[in-house]
């Protein structure tokens, strides 16, 4: 009994940090989206300095992917805690959910409805000061009380989205999970994306390839040992960010991923 009370005791100290953070620290609004019929020439410009994946698509995707970016912005709440949002934070949000499911055009995460941009990485109390230790949060998607958020590092998401390749991509990483947990288990086995006779060899696949982390002969950041769910939160990263090199360093996880997300993102 002691036990119950002291987990609701954390989950109650918890939940009045976030709402502090949420309601009293000064939000910034995401640019109003609503009226927009097209998409600006102006924010197309950013879109092709910025996200080489939307660069890279022909120009018939590249209108599919500016239609879908516009429909996530009339539909998902964006806010600044304690930082502003700019148009090109609203893009660069947008794109990171649209990129892992381009090939399902008809997916606009239902569970989300709100993502809290944050001026710098955070603790798990939500702190952002520079003097604050632990503060190693990039990204985070909400569960409990926090249902239905996403919490992401301003100035983790722009250097993610700097024009060049990368592995790490800190919105594509939470999108990632949010796609996970749609089936309602987050275990890096996303019932939405494949069925269940494709999971067993994904599994072995997985096993596989955290051996050769382990071992020192892979360049998957190593964040990704930490269980399934995070493997294929970093390996989507890497898929998506620098494909051709993941194909030539990791042919067999690429063709995974290809079959995976339904793409081919190889230039």
């Amino acid at each position: 009994m002691q036990e119950v009370i002291t987990i609701l005791s954390v989950i109650s100290v918890l939940a009045g940090i976030f709402i502090t953070f949420r309601y009293i620290a000064k939000p910034y609004k995401s640019p109003p989206v609503n009226n927009i019929k097209s998409l600006p020439d102006e924010f197309k410009k950013i879109l092709s300095s910025r996200v080489r994946y939307y660069r890279n698509l022909s120009d018939d995707n590249k209108k599919e992917f500016e239609n879908r970016l516009l429909k996530f912005l009339t539909e998902k709440k964006i806010t600044g805690i304690d930082t502003d949002v700019s148009e090109e934070d609203t893009l660069l949000i947008a794109s990171s959910a649209i990129i892992p499911m381009f090939a399902f055009p008809y997916y606009n995460y239902p569970e989300v409805h709100e993502i809290l941009l944050y001026p710098n990485s955070f603790d798990k109390k939500f702190q952002t000061n520079n003097e604050v230790e632990g503060r190693n949060v990039l990204g985070m998607v909400g569960n409990g009380f926090l249902s239905g958020y996403v919490l992401l590092s301003r100035p983790d998401l722009e250097a993610a989205f700097d024009g060049t390749r990368h592995k790490q991509n800190v919105g594509i990483h939470e999108f990632i999970h949010l796609i996970d947990m749609a089936d309602g288990v987050t275990d890096g086995v996303p019932k939405i994306l494949f069925d269940n006779s494709f999971a067993f060899s994904w599994l072995r696949e997985i096993k596989k390839e955290i051996n050769t982390i382990k071992n020192g002969h892979s360049d998957i950041n190593p964040y990704a040992l930490k269980n399934n769910a995070e493997f294929l939160a970093v390996v989507a990263e890497y898929f998506f960010d620098d494909p051709n090199k993941m194909k030539m360093r990791h042919p067999e996880l690429y063709n995974y991923l290809v079959k995976i997300f339904r793409q081919n993102p190889v230039i």
